[in-house]
């Protein structure tokens, strides 16, 4: 039996979305459909609330009641139900006809202890702070600046250096969402092709240490900040690649490692636009070999109006760090004017594409 390619499954995926989405929004009144638009923020609120209350956790025995539940974790037993019934109308949690309450496939990714946990994302998401950025949208539009200055009083570097809690929670939900991008990324791309893999900005090699795994003859570099060793030193150990790795500290502006054969950039230029963004491909461009390969991560905004997530995530870019998302077009522009040439573009079944390249100027 013939299988698609995994680029033609991940397209047919996205115009399926797409014709699903259309028809849903022809089914539902406009007045219906700006009620529901505008009220999501109540879903965000209450997943995080539950998930930061423990209650998932209190579930995986089985199912409970309310008061069980409220007695458990000290909290308000006519307050605990209304939340997990509010959870339940969007298959958060389950209401079985005893009145008590079970985890879902939904509910389950909460809990601290699954294997394939969303926590650490919710926690970041719903997190206050991160929440009164989001508030800020209106004013960043009317003026094309960030809005985490004027919420929180400090920018996104700042606020991740100073404010530990707030850190942790940031770095443990960017290794969460390396995980859940790389089954999409190894379906598409081949990485035993290299010997040695440069994860440049790879937080605690949460990537890196997949990579290594799919490609058990190569060695891989982490060039990260200080701030970031032992972190990646645990999770590299833990994923049994500690013994091919090395940890190389300094900015991504300033230097890069000289002996890579493939270098990764995942999520990193999104977080800046075209100068910066630029700055750090030159740097990239000076120290890699002329034999290596460079290969983007990244969202990749589609035309028109075709939903994905890089629109929305684009707004994200920029309220947090002044950053961007981009078409197609915008990133082999990019490419070309820090001395790369785009080889191609791979989509997968996930809002990240690929993006390779290799040094010299397009033809």
């Amino acid at each position: 039996m013939n299988r698609l390619p995994p680029v033609r499954v991940a397209r047919a995926g996205s115009a399926a979305r797409s014709i699903v989405q259309k028809l849903v929004r022809r089914m539902v009144p406009p007045e219906i459909g700006v009620l529901e638009l505008t009220s999501g923020f109540m879903t965000t609120h209450a997943v995080y609330a539950a998930t930061r209350l423990g209650i998932p956790d209190t579930l995986v025995a089985g199912p409970r009641s309310p008061a069980d539940i409220a007695t458990e974790l000290e909290l308000d037993a006519d307050a605990t139900h209304r939340l997990l019934r509010a959870c339940a109308t969007w298959g958060v949690f389950r209401e079985d006809p005893d009145g008590r309450f079970a985890l879902t496939p939904l509910a389950d990714r909460l809990s601290s202890g699954t294997r394939d946990s969303m926590r650490p994302v919710v926690l970041m998401l719903g997190d206050p702070d991160y929440q009164r950025v989001w508030g800020e949208l209106a004013e960043t539009v009317r003026t094309g600046d960030p809005g985490v200055e004027r919420a929180l009083g400090r920018s996104m570097w700042d606020l991740l250096a100073e404010d530990r809690e707030f850190g942790a929670v940031f770095d443990d939900a960017m290794t969460r969402l390396s995980a859940l991008d790389w089954p999409a990324v190894a379906a598409v791309y081949d990485f035993t092709r290299f010997s040695r893999i440069v994860d440049v900005g790879g937080g605690h090699g949460q990537l890196l240490a997949l990579m290594l795994a799919a490609s058990p003859s190569a060695v891989g570099v982490l060039l990260e900040r200080t701030a970031m060793a032992d972190g990646a030193t645990r999770l590299l150990g833990d994923a049994g690649v500690l013994d091919r790795c090395r940890f190389e500290a300094g900015s991504f502006f300033d230097t890069a490692p000289v002996d890579g054969d493939l270098y990764v950039l995942r999520r990193v230029l999104h977080d800046y636009d075209d100068d910066q963004a630029a700055a750090v491909l030159a740097t990239l461009r000076r120290h890699m070999p002329e034999h290596a390969t460079l290969l983007v991560l990244e969202g990749v905004v589609p035309p028109g109006n075709t939903p994905h997530f890089a629109k929305a995530l684009d707004l994200d870019m920029m309220l947090f760090v002044g950053g961007r998302e981009r078409t197609e077009p915008q990133w082999r522009a990019l490419l070309a004017d820090a001395g790369f040439r785009t080889t191609r573009v791979i989509p997968t079944i996930s809002s990240v594409s690929l993006v390779e390249a290799v040094p010299g100027r397009n033809r």
